[in-house]
């Protein structure tokens, strides 16, 4: 590492502007070089762009590049892809890894090339995306970083929305502590808020959800009940404390206290009866059919619904809640990784000497027309400026989506982006919703960065380890084991069984070395 430290230094200095300037000046004709890159589609229900797509001749008229790109399958299928392309030595030129557990892999069969000699090369991208010390250490093996690692664009964007109507025809308030949300859920369950006659609405709606969009769920309930965890100061896998006192958060008695109040919730049955079996997609539907005084769910989210609820419920009314304290005063929503997109540059591109034409591409996506053009689609047609802000002008929302379907290469998570991306949610009797400002409240709610927890390594045994906390959480949850001095430290105690003390060594250890706890 420190041989390449100091090959790449002279390229930070003076001469990095001249050169720069040359790479991305327009090339001969004859100058082309062919790069690949494949890439999870970022609209997977779109197709994926055709030889004629715009992107293309740009690509191959302004910086030389042939591009070709590849979308992969999404989950499992896209890690099977590249696991298969890399045993063929056939991986893309500069691709997509979700899977952290693949990165190493491929790093420890010299698939991917070390990409330090690229940063220079690539100025603006690396000031904006790769100048953060921890976060490029996620990509940094043994002293060599082999991972272009971009900041997340979009993260804590969850939290508890209400009814407000329904609070306000029952004469409440919204709930600041976690004894008030009892009551409130409570009110919201029986005192027939939707006025239809029945006992057919829930106080609070969630899942056992492990979504890893831009929020780390942690072990047991996932993230839909994070927030009662961090009402105890529990919220996440780790405690990030120095020394000796660092330890998982299940080993706090805090952590029980927080298992007791969800079991409090279902015993009242204030909680959807449906929560610890249904999915996501089920949890949408019952908010958008009007069945929830409260729920966990994303701006995105109410975005793609609202037109469903607004359909459903005509007079319906959300808005997002601050967490509820705890019995100490605490509060929060979660934890999140500021990590998003992660790119990687196969040694055989390298080798072949596609160094530049790869830098150059990406640092066009970073800006300018090059991020209007992967991030927004054709300007135009596809979108178009207002005041600095990419506004989406087409009724044609597939074709959008295939123009967009690289946008994760571009996007940045600033202002004027997400004001493009979040505009006004209108309801048919005129009101509107600022999806925008509605993030920005959701940016508030007191989100813990556990951005190195993503470096922590699996367990071998890690599916036993996350099933039989779940299992457990559940079971206490339910009631169906009573959560009293004798069960809890049985459960504590079977956490030996699954060698759960050598995975929390492990995790203090590589925070410790990666300077995420001191």
């Amino acid at each position: 590492m420190n041989a390449r430290t100091r090959t790449a230094r002279p390229l930070l200095t003076r001469p990095l502007l001249t050169l720069t300037a040359d790479l991305l000046a327009a090339p001969a004709a004859h100058a082309q070089t062919d790069v690949s890159a494949a890439l999870f589609a970022a609209n997977p229900e779109a197709s994926a762009p055709g030889a004629n797509w715009e992107t293309y001749d740009l690509l191959r008229s302004k910086l030389g590049i042939d591009l070709k790109f590849t979308m992969l399958p999404a989950g499992a299928d896209g890690d099977n892809k590249l696991g298969s392309l890399a045993a063929a030595n056939d991986l893309p030129d500069v691709f997509e890894i979700r899977n952290r557990s693949l990165f190493y892999k491929l790093v420890e069969q010299g698939q991917l090339a070390p990409v330090s000699s690229l940063l220079p090369l690539m100025p603006g991208r690396t000031k904006d995306r790769y100048s953060d010390r921890k976060r490029n250490a996620l990509v940094t093996v043994d002293g060599t970083m082999y991972g272009l690692q971009d900041p997340v664009t979009l993260s804590r964007q969850y939290g508890i929305m209400v009814r407000q109507d329904w609070l306000d025809k029952l004469n409440l308030k919204a709930p600041t502590t976690l004894d008030e949300f009892l009551v409130v859920a409570k009110a919201l369950t029986e005192r027939d808020p939707d006025g239809n006659g029945r006992k057919d609405t829930y106080g609070y709606c969630g899942v056992i959800d492990f979504d890893t969009s831009g929020i780390l769920p942690g072990l047991g309930l996932g993230n839909h009940f994070q927030w009662v965890y961090a009402a105890y100061g529990v919220s996440g896998n780790w405690n990030y404390r120095s020394g000796t006192s660092f330890a998982a958060n299940l080993r706090n008695p805090a952590y029980r206290q927080a298992t007791d109040f969800i079991r409090r919730m279902a015993e009242a049955k204030v909680l959807d009866p449906d929560w610890a079996t249904m999915k996501r997609s089920d949890l949408r539907n019952r908010w958008q059919q009007g069945k929830c005084g409260m729920f966990f769910e994303s701006v995105g989210g109410l975005n793609a619904g609202f037109a469903n609820f607004d359909a459903n419920n005509p007079k319906g009314e959300l808005r997002f809640i601050t967490p509820p304290k705890g019995p100490r005063g605490q509060k929060g929503m979660g934890t999140y990784a500021n990590a998003g997109t992660l790119l990687v540059v196969s040694s055989k591109a390298l080798k072949a000497g596609k160094g530049p034409a790869i830098a150059k591409f990406l640092e066009w996506a970073n800006s300018g027309e090059g991020y209007y053009q992967l991030g927004f689609g054709k300007k135009g047609v596809d979108y178009t400026l207002k005041a600095g802000i990419p506004t989406v002008s087409t009724t044609n929302v597939n074709a959008r989506m295939t123009n967009t379907q690289m946008r994760w290469i571009a996007l940045n998570g600033k202002t004027n982006e997400l004001k493009g991306r979040y505009g006004l949610i209108k309801a048919k009797d005129g009101r509107t919703l600022n999806a925008y400002t509605l993030l920005m409240d959701a940016h508030k709610n007191g989100w813990i960065d556990r951005t190195g927890d993503m470096l922590v390594p699996a367990a071998p045994n890690q599916a036993d380890i996350e099933r039989y906390v779940s299992e457990s959480i559940v079971q206490f949850a339910l009631g169906q084991r009573p959560l009293n001095d004798a069960n809890w430290t049985a459960f504590q105690n079977g956490l030996k069984g699954i060698n759960f003390d050598a995975y929390e060594r492990e995790a203090g250890l590589t925070l410790k070395k990666a300077g995420f706890i001191k």
